[in-house]
């Protein structure tokens, strides 16, 4: 090798050499995620990288997930340098787990195919339906026949929703298929409203309609632990790296409802969805702590007072088995291909009971840190996952800060698989 190189780990895909000199360049595409701004910043601070203008070379590529070009990506120049394929920060492969009705039947089929792996265990009585479909529909019949309590709890939730918009909380089976059916005459309704300008001197090309999404049924938690008489649910963090390495972040947000929670007022939505999204609509949004938000060590103080650590200790572990679990449905494709490498921050949306069992409610492809956590996050993150793609140049070796002081640690999926 000569002077004025140094090694380029690829992540077992081969080794090339890049120029001592030469910045690693970064592509930007404007989005709306608070996580890779953070990132980019951080990249912008090192004197290994720079950002580039270009829209076709670049070692690394930054971009909401639905912005991605995946299939151009190392292709006809598109993308890549001597340091190797480029690098994208989401994983096409994520939907597997990200899109809610997706993750249900990935973890359906990993559970089946192992013996060690209870999808009950972690994830609530689920049925998956689409709207306006025949009664003798396989999961909406199934969904009818288990109707033996006419006052069970359903939560539906569209597959293809955020920001705690359409879910719907109902009593009775029979009801929570009405609910999903209701959308077909909010979108018939929507459809048919008239234009809210005068665009009729344009010829309006007819496209395919699209297929209704599917609608998650769910068995609604009755029982969820509660802070103060109010309902929470916890937002954890994971990473994935390019070489299928999975890394578990020890902090996480707990997401405070603003009211007492009540099952006698379901349709007090600021009281059983703790979404953000839900809550800033609420008077008391802010009251009770600062942005309802709360995190791992207050948790903990909470939990030490109702008798002691074991069960914070419990919750962690419970979260994360089904983190390893969901990600071990997906990881053989989230790395990338040989064309481009990926790696994603997910965030797992999760929710306790008062007998402390964890339930997973979703996971989140392109996940929001609290303000406090997200700076931290990101550095780590390009450590992680970027410096072990494209090694720092000013002294060639990858540092290990977020591994030695704690904050994050390696999940070992084979051990989970087998």
């Amino acid at each position: 090798m000569s002077s004025g190189e140094v090694p380029v780990d690829l992540g077992g895909v081969g080794s090339e050499t890049a120029k001592h000199g030469d910045p690693y360049l970064y592509s930007s595409k404007p989005g709306g995620s608070s996580m890779y701004a953070e990132v980019e910043r951080v990249l912008a601070s090192r004197a290994d990288w720079q950002a580039t203008s270009s829209k076709s070379s670049f070692d690394l590529l930054i971009a909401e997930r639905w912005d991605l070009p995946y299939a151009r990506l190392g292709r006809d120049g598109f993308g890549g340098s001597c340091s190797g394929p480029p690098m994208v920060n989401h994983a096409r492969g994520s939907k597997a787990i990200t899109v809610k009705g997706l993750m249900v039947k990935s973890l359906r089929a990993y559970c089946e195919g192992h013996e060690s792996a209870n999808i009950h265990e972690f994830l609530p009585e689920t049925f998956l339906l689409t709207p306006g479909e025949k009664l003798n529909a396989f999961e909406r019949a199934a969904l009818l026949a288990s109707a033996t309590d006419e006052n069970k709890v359903w939560i539906c939730k569209p597959t293809g929703g955020a920001h705690g918009e359409g879910i719907e909380i109902c009593v009775g089976a029979v009801e929570a298929v009405k609910r999903v059916d209701a959308w077909l005459e909010t979108t018939a309704a929507k459809k048919t409203a008239p234009p809210k300008t005068d665009d009729t001197k344009f010829e309006r090309i007819p496209t395919r309609p699209k297929p209704p999404p599917a609608w998650l049924v769910q068995s609604y938690i009755v029982n969820p632990m509660l802070i103060d008489g109010r309902k929470f649910d916890i937002r954890a963090f994971a990473l994935v790296t390019h070489d299928n390495r999975v890394f578990w972040y020890r902090d996480f947000i707990v997401r405070t409802c603003s009211e007492k929670f009540d099952m006698s007022a379901l349709s007090n939505r600021t009281a059983h969805i703790s979404n953000h999204c839900v809550q800033t609509t609420s008077d008391n949004f802010g009251a009770f702590e600062e942005g309802n938000e709360m995190f791992a060590k207050d948790l903990l103080r909470v939990l030490e007072k109702k008798g002691g650590a074991e069960l914070f200790v419990s919750i962690e572990t419970q979260m994360r088995k089904a983190v390893s679990r969901t990600v071990a449905c997906a990881i053989d494709q989230m790395g990338g291909t040989t064309d481009y490498h990926a790696f994603q921050v997910l965030g797992f949306d999760f929710m306790p009971d008062e007998f402390g069992t964890v339930w997973l409610l979703e996971v989140n492809g392109s996940a929001a840190a609290a303000k406090r956590m997200t700076p931290a996050i990101s550095r780590d993150v390009v450590e992680l996952a970027v410096d072990r793609r494209y090694p720092p140049k000013k002294d060639g070796a990858v540092k290990n800060g977020a591994i030695e002081s704690g904050r994050w640690t390696e999940l070992d999926l084979d051990t989970i698989i087998a």
